[in-house]
């Protein structure tokens, strides 16, 4: 389940894979979650040395940023900026999006305080993309052998034969209490050669 993750941001993984494997297939969808994972792992890296860099003799930067063109490449950009979000919300981590006017390059900024936070969300991120990637590919072969089988009642045989034993009952019923129309004989015109 993609509560198993403790987050929103597991189960909008989850959801991503899922809509972008049906969009563009499965294969496809591996792919995007290995760009995905490589992505995060260099972030967390990116992330690490944040927190501390600097000469002490300068006041200490505030606000980090981190160069998001890694991800801007991946397709639907947009559904990871909300699985990062959404991570970065389950760790109380400040942060806002810029974007660079002039390249458009968009970055990801967070409080220095924060830079631990920022980095395990972004190594918690690359550690469960191949686990959501899993489970959205299962989700897709369910939906396709239910499409296949052409939407089959999964309900226990038993169970089915007593709603069709009651339809059937609620159907006799109906038929004493009201009369099929009749018809008369039918004229058929016939034609000689």
């Amino acid at each position: 389940m993609a509560s198993d993750y403790g987050d929103d941001a597991g189960e909008k993984m989850i959801e991503d894979f899922a809509r972008f494997g049906e969009r563009m297939g499965e294969r496809a969808m591996y792919d995007r979650a290995r760009r995905m994972r490589s992505a995060f792992e260099n972030a967390t890296a990116a992330t690490r040395g944040a927190a501390g860099e600097g000469d002490a003799r300068e006041k200490p930067a505030e606000w980090a940023k981190l160069d998001m063109a890694e991800f801007q490449e991946i397709e639907d950009y947009a559904g990871i900026k909300e699985i990062i979000e959404a991570k970065l919300r389950a760790y109380a981590v400040d942060s806002a999006w810029f974007v660079e006017p002039a390249t458009g390059r968009e970055h990801l900024l967070f409080r220095v305080a924060d830079a631990r936070e920022v980095w395990l969300s972004f190594d918690e991120l690359s550690r469960e993309t191949d686990a959501a990637c899993e489970r959205a590919a299962a989700e897709l072969a369910k939906r396709e052998a239910r499409e296949a089988a052409g939407a089959r009642d999964e309900r226990p045989l038993e169970a089915r034969a007593r709603q069709a034993r009651a339809a059937a009952s609620a159907l006799e019923a109906e038929g004493a209490t009201t009369r099929a129309p009749s018809r008369g004989p039918r004229v058929q015109e016939v034609r000689a050669r």
